[in-house]
């Protein structure tokens, strides 16, 4: 009989533990003793520490000084110790679990440092436990272990949204009557009567908005059968008792609001008021009454302009009960996508982040959530400076709530929007130019320069995490000068600080966000939504600098994509990144500024947003790391570029628990 001993030493304030395996033991170790012994005499010792198995650090060194056997044997000490409890170690030898999975047949993009590809991987307890060919990986699994044929798909890990708006778009869309795809007036108004059968009467009926959201170009209201919005009459046909609105939603401008007649009367709008008050035009027939459609800048959010925002203010389309089941809601929607990490980092109130808190204080959190606090209160309707008393104290309070270790939902400090997007006129370029109404502008800040050096001093100090929204030229120059001050006084670099969004950037304004050791995470939705817009409103000047990722993985600066306005499909993110695609025309803006490869742009949304999220074990496929990973029926490497946007997903792991299954794989 042959014979391998195993030991973990005790180290680090964890358990040793030892065992013998014979060749009519649990097959689980049969690769032991049949790649050590090759029929000799009983096999020796084998030392590992434990803190070492718990943290796969002597791999590599295995690899260097034993033979595959010790290596071998490494593996399913690791495994061991996942299947047990760290302080509580048993004495006999676990025989598998059934959470254990082996997948194989598949071409796996590990994405790991050295972009190496693998056909089979072994998942046990939510981690990957190994990844190579099927020769290398079948033999660890167990009797209890689950297998998967892969079938030739293809799998990456789980996706990281650097830039989701995952709880604000999904809590805002959970209360409404969902008219994203109707064809015309019949359709709208018999979805709202379904809805005004369940709510109280006098209550407000709340619409989405026709179309693709949420720049709208593919599909909007104007695809309608009729070519516009229902009026008052036909919206009245729904209800004459409950006040009803079809929302707006940001950031496209002029766009189109409609309301029946009794929310235009709570609204005070009347044949007396004006047809425009600033740069909402209030529609009226031949007879002056107004009809129910409002247009101009009535989006509910970033509107910029007092009258639609005064509107906003009289409408309760935002419900804080929905802020977790809307959240939960878009959780599913972005696993089917393969997302399964995603960055909050913009407009986060301590509200907001708490419905994160809930979920993951209930067990209901099936997303890796990292979240940071805005500094400033802004773009809603409600929207007002902070009081620096006030202003202070939320800095503070984020200070303290920091959680860096969590493996489901982490804090890690503070965000501050400098300027806008171009569709609101915000964008701050060093030359002026016209916003969608025509008026020359500059674009804005969203914070004063006093409150903005205030965070990231205090930042600085505090050692926080600090992101730092910024989009046009201007405000790049601005908040670079401010950032290098403070880093006269304080180590920024360490703080690996976030530029967000980026829309366009200089190559040498990259260079100095480089050197004081930012990372950056931007979003395709600006180029796709905003790039003719720009190129109409800047001249053809601004179309080098806009998104330019050549330049920032030329500058060695992480990289991290978002969906953020969309498109909400992830894999069209990763297309557009690669074709730079302007949404409202087709021209594509790929020039050498741009250009990067395909495994680049996979990186974006894998390996190199985490290291914008700084979250160590998830981005890349490799044993110890979490296995968060996605089965696609297409290779996304390989694929032609304009098909990546139709890669569907089979299934999304989770920790290595199918979180979105169409049934096309079953593990047997």
């Amino acid at each position: 009989m042959t014979q391998i001993n195993i030991a973990i030493r005790p180290s680090a304030n964890l358990p040793g533990r030892d065992w013998s395996v014979t060749n009519d033991s649990e097959r689980l170790f049969a690769p032991v003793f049949a790649v050590a012994h090759n029929g000799g005499s009983p096999g020796p010792w084998i030392e590992f520490s434990a803190h070492a198995v718990r943290t796969s650090k002597l791999r590599q060194c295995g690899r260097d000084r034993r033979a595959g056997a010790q290596v071998r044997a490494f593996t399913l000490a690791t495994l061991e110790l996942r299947r047990t409890n760290a302080s509580q170690l048993e004495d006999s030898v676990d025989t598998g679990n059934d959470q254990d999975l082996l997948i194989y047949g598949a071409r796996i993009y590990a994405m790991d440092p050295h972009d190496s590809i693998a056909e089979a991987l072994l998942v046990s307890t939510g981690k990957i436990a190994a990844i190579g060919s099927r020769k290398e990986v079948e033999p660890l699994a167990s009797r209890a272990t689950r297998r998967l044929d892969a079938q030739g798909a293809s799998i990456v890990p789980g996706l990281l949204d650097t830039h989701p708006h995952l709880l604000h778009y999904g809590s805002l869309e959970e209360p409404l009557v969902k008219i994203w795809d109707c064809r015309n007036h019949d359709e709208i108004v018999d979805r709202i009567a379904q809805r005004v059968t369940v709510e109280a009467e006098g209550a407000w009926i709340q619409a989405t908005p026709v179309g693709e959201p949420h720049f709208f170009h593919r599909r909007s209201y104007k695809d309608l059968a009729e070519g516009l919005l229902p009026d008052r009459w036909s919206l009245d046909k729904a209800s004459t008792k409950h006040p009803i609105v079809i929302q707006a939603w940001g950031p496209v401008r002029p766009s189109c609001m409609s309301f029946n007649s009794l929310a235009l009367s709570k609204l005070g709008i009347d044949r007396q008021s004006p047809d425009r008050i600033g740069n909402v035009w209030i529609e009226k027939n031949t007879n002056g009454e107004p009809t129910g459609r409002i247009t101009g800048s009535v989006t509910n959010y970033y509107c910029y302009d007092p009258y639609g925002e005064l509107l906003w203010r009289d409408i309760p389309f935002l419900k804080r009960e929905c802020l977790v089941p809307g959240t939960e809601t878009a959780i599913e929607l972005f696993h089917r996508q393969g997302v399964t990490g995603v960055y909050e980092n913009h407009m986060m109130d301590r509200v907001l982040i708490d419905a994160y808190r809930t979920l993951r204080k209930e067990g209901r959190l099936t997303m890796r959530v990292l979240a940071s606090q805005e500094a400033e209160s802004y773009g809603m309707p409600w929207s007002k400076p902070r009081e620096m008393q006030d202003f202070i104290h939320r800095l503070e309070n984020a200070a303290a709530s920091i959680e860096l270790e969590d493996p489901l939902f982490r804090f890690n400090g503070v965000s501050l929007m400098w300027d806008g997007y171009c569709y609101g006129g915000a964008q701050m370029m060093r030359a002026p130019y016209l916003n969608v109404y025509g008026c020359i502008t500059h674009g804005q800040r969203h914070i004063s320069p006093e409150k903005a050096e205030y965070v990231m001093r205090f930042a600085a100090a505090r050692k926080l995490r600090l992101n730092i929204l910024s989009m046009g030229t201007q405000s790049h120059d601005e908040i670079l000068d401010m950032v290098e001050r403070v880093a006269g006084e304080y180590d920024i670099p360490p703080l690996n600080w976030v530029l967000v969004h980026a829309t366009t950037i200089e190559a040498e304004q990259v260079k100095r966000f480089k050197n004081l050791n930012f990372c950056h995470t931007t979003s395709m939705a600006f180029c796709w939504g905003e790039g003719e817009l720009m190129r109409r409103s800047m001249g053809s000047k601004v179309l080098p600098d806009i998104i330019p990722l050549r330049r920032f993985f030329d500058a060695k600066m992480p990289v991290g994509g978002g969906t953020d306005w969309g498109p909400k499909n992830a894999w069209e993110q990763l297309q557009l990144s690669l074709t730079h695609e302007f949404g409202e025309s087709g021209y594509r803006n790929a020039g050498p500024n741009q250009t990067i490869s395909r495994l680049e742009a996979l990186a974006m949304m894998t390996r190199d947003a985490a290291r914008v999220m700084r979250w160590d074990d998830i981005g890349y496929l490799a044993p110890d790391m979490q296995a968060d990973l996605v089965v696609v029926d297409q290779d996304p490497v390989t694929c032609p570029v304009d098909d990546l946007k139709k890669t569907r997903v089979l299934q999304t792991l989770f920790g290595g628990k199918a979180v979105h299954d169409t049934g096309a794989l079953v593990a047997h």
